[in-house]
């Protein structure tokens, strides 16, 4: 496995990781969980990889990892589903939360019955429908991500370096 894949592949999981369960509540703020999985993608692949990151291709990483990780949540959601611990079953309590807060105030029995309905299946034409949905949106916001991961980690190797030594050559001469 080349090291860009190794990169992808290490930041679509925790794309996915960050998209599941209780840690799925992350992307409720601008996708975040998805946006780190990009900058994770593209530290990995600047670790791995000599050279500098040009911005392009830390945000085709970063989208590649957002897309690929789209998948894994599905497939961790699907693994968590028996356990009650799935994104749906988490953001589904959570409503029922705040409807018990509310009170139910302003909502019709047939609203409150239609929200807490069962989440579609995977293989429904609806869940991949949404799947889809999810791989453009996590790519985007992946996308954005590594550029981000690009500007924190990808910068040249050579003036890094250059600055090390320079600091290793003051420290001998003390």
């Amino acid at each position: 496995m080349t090291p860009r894949q190794q990169s992808i592949l290490v930041g679509a999981v925790l794309t996915g990781l960050l998209s599941t369960s209780y840690l799925g509540l992350i992307n409720t703020i601008c996708c975040l969980g998805v946006i780190v999985g990009g900058i994770v993608t593209t530290q990995q692949y600047a670790a791995r990889s000599p050279g500098a990151i040009a911005s392009g291709d830390g945000a085709v990483l970063g989208a590649s990892a957002g897309a690929a990780g789209a998948v894994f949540s599905a497939l961790f959601d699907v693994m968590l589903r028996p356990l009650g611990l799935d994104s749906q079953a988490i953001q589904q309590n959570v409503q029922e939360q705040l409807m018990q807060n509310m009170g139910g105030q302003g909502m019709s029995p047939e609203m409150m019955q239609q929200m807490q309905g069962d989440a579609p299946g995977l293989l429904s034409a609806t869940g991949i429908a949404l799947l889809l949905l999810n791989v453009v949106v996590f790519a985007i916001f992946g996308a954005i991500g590594g550029a981000l991961g690009t500007t924190l980690f990808g910068e040249d190797e050579a003036g890094a370096s250059g600055t090390g030594q320079a600091v290793e050559a003051e420290g001998i001469d003390e």
